[in-house]
């Protein structure tokens, strides 16, 4: 009798979990009016299953992409304390942040309009079966990310990174080796969501549809390259899991971010995550690529861009680095960041490509014992937010992307509440 309580428990925790991890994966793409406007300037966002494009206009059009940040959650050991960090976690918390204070469609009833309309961000990670892997997936539901991918390691434990300050209050980084997060699968739930687009993908592909009065959310994929630091060694899996997101994902719908971490990485590996596998017939193009001006001269000479200058950083100098880069590397949009001198971004829609470059902004005095952990992903998420999610232009994008990077450096911590940044900082990276 005791058995078979047990295995009923363990069945119906099971289908919950299923049903939950469907909840992001259907229930948030159920078909719903297909005109989406945006209360910051009407722009619409659509983000097909094939293609990623922007559309500055007020016609029909899909809602907004749903996110999923798939790779590391750790805790940051800094000065000032212990925070839950991980690139992909930060962004997901940081996105969860702007989503909730952001408008939505007009509607008459409240509960269709944040129900329907409202994007979502989840998180893909693999947690210790400890103390601090519980409180890291019940910190991220706190604040709102969804936690219906979360793995535990029945072995590793929970990742913890060792951060070290220098005068600047940058950090490197010393990690327990190895941990959960190294051990992410591709597990059904994973699978699913990824055979869903595929089939999207598909459809769109080989049917003319006619004119939909009902359209789904999309999947916007955010990737690190830390996550993989280990390939196979020690038994990881995380480095597998990325690369088949990466390569089944639709064109257009993978954002990569590049934290190259002394040792912990390789240039094979970075480069066929960004590209996609060699082995696959039509490699599909990254919907964005972010970097750092270190990042970018390391790119550059692995592509073998040798004639560039690295102190070129400003101006069409920039540009054309960007340019015979994204070309390089099979990307629609790189974004490079300036640290206290802002940042440039290069898009190519297909028609033509862009440049656009922002200074950066004016920081407030930093708090004692405050650090730059986390403020490039605060950045990140804040231009997802306003490039994918509201339809925003560049130079919209990046003002609010340098503004919220801008007040986390500023911070203790990788996610300070946005609630609690100056009011000439928030009024600039919030979408109200």
């Amino acid at each position: 009798m005791m058995l078979s309580s047990v295995l009923f428990f363990l069945l119906a925790t099971a289908i919950s979990k299923i049903q939950s991890a469907n909840a992001f994966a259907s229930s948030s793409f159920k078909k719903y009016g297909s005109q989406h406007r945006l209360a910051s300037n009407k722009a619409t966002v659509t983000l097909q299953s094939s293609t990623s494009s922007i559309s500055n206009n007020d016609s029909s059009s899909t809602p907004p992409p749903n996110v999923l940040c798939i790779g590391e959650t750790l805790w940051d050991s800094l000065p000032s304390g212990i925070f839950l960090g991980g690139a992909p976690s930060n962004v997901a918390v940081h996105l969860a942040y702007l989503f909730k204070n952001a408008p939505s469609a007009s509607s008459d009833n409240k509960a269709d309009e944040i129900n329907n309309n409202r994007p979502t961000v989840a998180v893909a990670t693999c947690l210790g079966k400890d103390q601090l892997g519980k409180e890291a997936q019940r910190r991220l539901a706190l604040n709102c990310v969804r936690t219906d991918y979360v793995q535990y390691h029945s072995e590793w434990e929970t990742g913890m990174a060792t951060a070290i300050l220098d005068s600047n209050g940058d950090a490197t980084y010393e990690f327990n080796t190895p941990a959960a997060w190294d051990g992410l699968c591709l597990d059904s739930y994973l699978k699913c969501l990824i055979q869903q687009r595929e089939e999207e993908q598909r459809t769109d592909s080989h049917e003319e549809e006619e004119e939909k009065d009902n359209e789904s959310h999309h999947v916007l994929f955010v990737m690190g390259t830390i996550a993989g630091r280990l390939d196979n060694d020690h038994g990881a899996t995380s480095l597998s899991t990325l690369m088949s997101v990466r390569n089944s994902a639709p064109e257009g719908t993978v954002v990569v971010d590049i934290n190259l971490r002394s040792p912990w990485y390789k240039e094979e590996t970075v480069l066929e995550l960004i590209r996609g596998s060699s082995e696959e017939k039509e490699k599909k193009k990254l919907a964005l690529l972010k970097v750092n001006e270190e990042e970018l001269v390391i790119l550059e000479r692995w592509c073998g861009n040798m004639d560039t200058n690295a102190d070129d950083l400003f101006g069409d100098a920039l540009k054309i680095r960007m340019e015979q880069l994204a070309q390089a590397l099979n990307t629609q949009r790189i974004c490079v960041t300036r640290g206290d001198k802002g940042a440039a971004l290069w898009c190519d829609n297909g028609i033509g490509a862009s440049f656009t470059e922002n200074s950066g902004c004016s920081l407030p005095n930093k708090k004692n014992g405050s650090d730059t952990v986390g403020a490039g992903d605060a950045f990140l998420a804040s231009l997802i937010n306003s490039l994918f999610i509201h339809g925003e232009t560049s130079e919209k994008a990046l003002e609010r992307a340098c503004a919220l990077g801008g007040y986390v450096a500023g911070c203790r911590g990788a996610t300070p509440a946005h609630g609690d940044a100056p009011d000439t900082l928030r009024n600039v990276f919030s979408i109200v």
